[in-house]
């Protein structure tokens, strides 16, 4: 019997490495923190190391800003939002590099939610559940 690693030549399956990126309420700058995919970052912004991240934001409404739509085709990301009392904002940077709201889904990613994220490569996409 195959394995899907097996059936896919060896090839990992996600393109993203099988980690944790951790977003913490210090990360964020003005209500803000944007995830890079580059290796370097500024205030207000974290490196993207992993397809799982998780976020404490400082204040209810802070605002996530998912990768530019031209650099995250196919990237799945699983969002956890950790506080037990602040929802944050999920927004993604277009293709005119304005930051919106989510495409499909809702934005508002709610006290201990789950959001599974997912870019064609012209929008990002997401599913939210309540974290149990």
């Amino acid at each position: 019997m195959s394995t899907i690693p097996e059936m896919s030549g060896g090839r990992h399956v996600f393109p993203m490495p099988q980690g944790v990126t951790s977003v913490a309420a210090a990360d964020f700058s003005s209500n803000v923190c944007t995830l890079k995919m580059n290796p370097t970052s500024t205030a207000g912004e974290v490196q993207l190391t992993g397809a799982v991240v998780t976020v404490t934001p400082g204040a209810t409404g802070d605002d996530l800003v998912l990768p530019p739509v031209g650099q995250s085709k196919g990237l799945v990301l699983y969002i956890v939002n950790m506080h037990d009392a602040h929802h944050i904002d999920l927004l993604y940077t277009n293709a005119s590099g304005s930051d919106v709201a989510l495409s499909l889904g809702a934005s508002a990613l709610e006290d201990e939610e789950l959001s599974i994220c997912v870019c064609d490569g012209v929008y990002w996409y997401s599913g939210n559940a309540l974290s149990t």
